[in-house]
C-alpha cells in the first residue's frame, strides 16, 4: 500500500522541486498522477527526466483512455491517502476512495468573485467536498477562513515553497541603482489588474524620469501591454516569460514588485520576490496576503482606486528611504521558507492523518 497519492492536474516547477525534495527525504512512500504533462495555459517547461519521484501521467485523449489509466493506477497504489486540489474538474473520481474507507485531502486556496463564477450547485458541491475530506491543507489564515465557510474541519497548514536559498542570491547581487526599478511579473491576461496598474503608472512615471518598469510574462494581453509601453518610451520595457531556473536574475535587477491582481488565490511571486529581498505593492484582492505583507514587507492597496497605486508609487519614487529596512524585513520573513520546511510540514500532517 502507497502512503499518499498526489493527483494533480499537470506538473510545473514548483511542485516538481518539492516532489524531488520530499524523494529525497526518504520517508515517505509515495507517488504522483498527473492528468496531463503541462498545463497548456502556462509556459513552463518541465524536462520529464527532471521528476526523480514514481509518477503516471494519465491518458487524456479520451475519458475511456483516462479512467483505464486511472483504474490501472489506483490497483498498482492502493493509496491510503488521495491528495488532490478541491477545484480539479475529476475530483468524483477521487471519492469514490473515499466510499471504499480510504483518506482523502484536499488542497484549497481561496477564490475571489472576480475570478470565478459562483453558482448554487458549485457551492453545494464544495460544503459536501469540504466535510467530506479526511483533511483539508492550506497555505495561510486567510484560506482557513475561506473555507471553514463550506464545512471544513481538521484543517492543517502546508505553506507553499521557494527556492529561498537561490532567490536569497539575487538580494545579495543586487547592485545599487540610482533609477527606481519597478517589476510586474506574470501572466499578462485579464484579472490581474494589468490595465489598471498601467492607469495608475502612467501619470507618476511622466513626474519621475528616474524610475523604470518592466514587465515579464506572456498571455493575451502582452501585446496591449506593448503598445502602451511604446507610448511611454524607454522607462518601460516588456520581457518574454523567464523560466524558474532563471527567475532570481529578474528579481535581483529589482527594487519593488507590483502585484495589482483582480483575484489571485495566493500569488507565489509574493513569495519569491519576498525571499529575493524585494518588498511588495499588491491589492487587496489577493489570496493570504495580509500576513505576508505585514511588519514593513509591503503595501496592500484597494484594487480599484487607482488613486491610491499612483500615489503609493508617486512617495516611493520620490524617498525611497525605506526600502533598504523593508528588503530587510522581507529576507528574514523568508528565511527558512523552502523545500525542508515543505516537506517538515507535510510529514507532520501525514503523522497526524489517521
Amino acid at each position: 500500500m502507497t502512503e499518499v497519492v498526489f493527483w494533480l492536474p499537470a506538473v510545473n516547477p514548483y511542485w516538481r522541486d518539492r516532489f524531488n525534495a520530499l524523494a529525497a527525504d526518504g520517508e515517505v512512500d509515495f507517488e504522483c498522477w498527473f492528468n496531463r504533462h503541462l498545463d497548456p495555459q502556462r509556459s513552463w517547461e518541465v524536462d520529464p527526466s527532471s521528476l526523480h519521484f514514481r509518477h503516471s501521467f494519465l491518458a487524456g485523449d479520451s475519458k475511456r483512455a483516462f479512467l483505464r489509466d486511472a483504474r490501472r493506477s489506483y490497483r498498482s497504489a492502493r493509496p491510503r491517502i488521495i491528495f488532490t486540489f478541491h477545484h480539479e474538474p475529476k475530483l468524483w473520481l477521487v471519492w469514490l476512495h473515499r466510499l471504499r474507507g480510504g483518506h482523502v485531502a484536499l488542497y484549497a486556496l481561496m477564490t475571489w468573485d472576480s475570478w470565478v463564477t459562483r453558482s448554487k450547485a458549485k457551492e453545494i458541491a464544495k460544503r459536501i467536498f469540504f466535510t467530506s475530506a479526511s483533511s483539508t491543507l492550506t497555505p495561510g489564515p486567510q484560506s482557513d477562513e475561506y473555507i471553514r465557510k463550506y464545512g471544513a474541519r481538521r484543517i492543517s497548514r502546508l505553506h507553499h515553497a521557494v527556492d529561498a536559498d537561490g532567490l536569497r542570491s539575487a538580494s545579495d547581487d543586487r547592485k545599487g541603482s540610482r533609477e527606481l526599478r519597478l517589476l510586474y511579473i506574470g501572466r499578462m491576461i485579464e484579472g490581474k489588474g494589468l490595465r489598471m496598474l498601467m492607469r495608475a503608472l502612467e501619470p507618476m512615471l511622466a513626474r519621475h524620469k528616474d524610475t523604470r518598469v518592466r514587465f515579464v510574462g506572456d498571455g493575451p494581453l502582452q501585446g496591449e501591454v506593448r503598445s502602451w509601453a511604446a507610448s511611454i518610451g524607454d522607462q518601460v520595457e516588456v520581457s518574454d516569460f523567464v523560466q524558474a531556473d532563471r527567475i532570481s536574475e529578474v528579481y535581483r535587477d529589482s527594487d519593488v514588485m507590483l502585484f495589482p491582481t483582480e483575484g489571485d488565490p495566493y500569488g507565489l511571486v509574493v513569495d519569491e520576490a519576498l525571499a529575493a529581498g524585494v518588498p511588495v505593492v499588491a491589492s487587496d484582492r489577493a489570496g493570504d496576503i495580509s500576513w505576508r505583507l505585514e511588519d514593513g514587507r509591503g503595501w496592500i492597496l484597494p484594487f480599484d482606486d487607482v488613486g491610491a497605486w499612483t500615489r503609493t508609487l508617486d512617495e516611493l519614487a520620490a524617498d525611497r528611504s525605506l526600502l533598504p529596512e523593508m528588503s530587510a524585513a522581507a529576507l528574514r520573513y523568508s528565511a527558512g521558507h523552502d523545500l525542508g520546511r515543505w516537506v517538515a510540514e507535510l510529514k507532520s500532517w501525514l503523522h497526524t492523518t489517521g
